[in-house]
């Protein structure tokens, strides 16, 4: 019983179970590491929220409409008897045509050590409204309509980042001055916007007979993305900028665009069966929300966050360390040169530390040259360890060989995202291939001493 006992305490077979066992351990300090990562980044995006708001918040346009109040008779019953009321209700109608065209000039504002890229756009809303038919939308009596108080309402996400006084051109001829608000109270779906009154204009006869043309310019700071929404039967945006590196979003992409290391030209063209949304409906049935799932734009980030990518190299973390521990047992058993558990545990530790060097690293110098360093280093050290713990510099080469195969095969996982999958399964597939044809002759009971050597130093 002792014999076996002391057979197999000397067995590889213990030290297999007993680096899995550490590999367990190490996700520990692994986890702790990714917490570390994941607050960084909020971090991160804390700042660009607190510049944003005095800069300029995430711009996202929905509009223009007409807004016209009406009056309705509704019937109700209150203890057998039918009463019938007043209710004031608003339409909102929505262009035949919208032309959205303009330019975005964008620039880094500095926080610390972070980045938060901001713009100054100045668009150009333009395009016309149909005659208006409220019978189209509303089913109860109509009593009045007060065309006079109709309103011509643009929202946006923040109204702070208007940088200058904006009129509403109608016909190319009459000029009203935009007031704040949406000029209808109580009604939070319509809250944040500006408004120009229709009934201001003498000449302007909107209603069930007449529509009209109309150009609003806009000038707005903002920051991060600029989207807008598809709100007539035919949508066009058209918009320049001098950022490099645009990443299109929203439900519709761009149909045409030009990008370059002197910015991008994008145009959209959206067609009224695009979206789900009719040409026009009751307040009190949905408000201008309901266009929020069909906007579109562009958002000035970095399209490589490496935030992200130092996210998504730690969830390889768990089979850096069983390869890199396979790779050392693999050398140890090869040569016979016995490598205890707290060896391993140091070496496994410093593998972990190299995620928070590259954080560290990344947030000041960039993720490329961030990587460079922190991998070479991390070679460096782990090598000089392993080849010093075994007593052979050419074993030290050989784990810097393989170290320096498994950060070069993991950065390339990082930047090719459509097949990190399929490179990290051929990357397990080749370890544990390797692990298990060069140990084929080792002696799993442990009878021997120590496994019979397959090489020479």
């Amino acid at each position: 019983m002792f014999e076996f006992l002391r057979t197999f305490l000397r067995s590889p077979s213990l030290k297999l179970f007993l680096i899995a066992f550490l590999i367990v351990l190490l996700m520990v300090p692994l986890l702790l590491a990714g917490a570390l990562i994941d607050e960084r980044s909020y971090r991160a995006h804390e700042v660009r929220n607190e510049v944003g708001q005095q800069w300029g918040p995430r711009q996202e346009l929905i509009g223009p409409f007409v807004v016209v109040p009406y009056v309705v008779r509704v019937a109700t019953w209150e203890n057998d008897k039918r009463i019938e009321r007043q209710q004031e209700r608003f339409a909102i109608f929505t262009p035949e045509v919208l032309d959205v065209s303009g330019q975005a000039d964008t620039k880094i504002l500095h926080r610390a050590i972070y980045d938060v890229p901001v713009y100054t756009a100045r668009l150009k809303f333009s395009g016309r409204f149909g005659a208006a038919h409220l019978a189209e939308i509303e089913s109860d009596t109509v009593q009045a309509v007060r065309w006079n108080d109709a309103k011509f309402v643009l929202s946006l996400s923040e109204v702070a980042g208007l940088k200058s006084v904006a009129n509403l051109k109608i016909d190319d001829a009459t000029s009203i001055a935009f007031a704040p608000s949406t000029g209808i109270a109580g009604r939070s779906s319509l809250s944040t916007g500006i408004h120009a009154r229709l009934g201001d204009a003498p000449a302007i006869q909107y209603g069930p007979d007449k529509g009209f043309a109309f150009e609003v310019d806009l000038d707005f700071n903002g920051s991060v993305t600029l989207n807008v929404a598809p709100v007539a039967k035919e949508t066009r945006v058209s918009l320049k900028s001098n950022w490099p590196s645009p990443s299109f979003q929203g439900a519709f992409l761009p149909s045409e665009r030009e990008i370059g290391p002197d910015g991008f030209n994008a145009s959209w063209k959206v067609p009224q069966l695009a979206r789900n949304v009719p040409d026009s409906w009751s307040l009190s049935e949905a408000g201008p929300d309901r266009l929020r799932p069909y906007v579109f734009g562009v958002s000035f980030v970095d399209p490589v966050d490496f935030y992200t990518l130092i996210n998504r190299a730690i969830k390889y973390g768990l089979m850096f360390l069983a390869t890199s521990f396979m790779a050392v047992f693999c050398l140890e058993v090869i040569y016979g040169r016995r490598v205890h558990a707290v060896q391993y545990l140091f070496t496994g530790l410093a593998l972990i530390f190299f995620y928070v060097l590259l954080l560290s690293l990344a947030e000041h110098m960039g993720f490329d040259t961030a990587y460079l360093l922190a991998s070479s280093a991390m070679i460096l050290m782990v090598a000089t360890y392993v080849g010093g713990v075994m007593q052979s510099l050419y074993r030290g080469i050989v784990m810097a060989v393989i170290l320096g195969l498994l950060f070069a095969l993991l950065y390339f996982i990082l930047r090719l995202e459509d097949y990190a999958l399929l490179v990290g399964a051929l990357l397990g597939f080749v370890a544990l291939t390797i692990t298990m044809f060069t140990t084929l002759r080792v002696d799993w009971s442990g009878r021997s001493q120590q496994a019979a050597p397959v090489g020479k130093d």
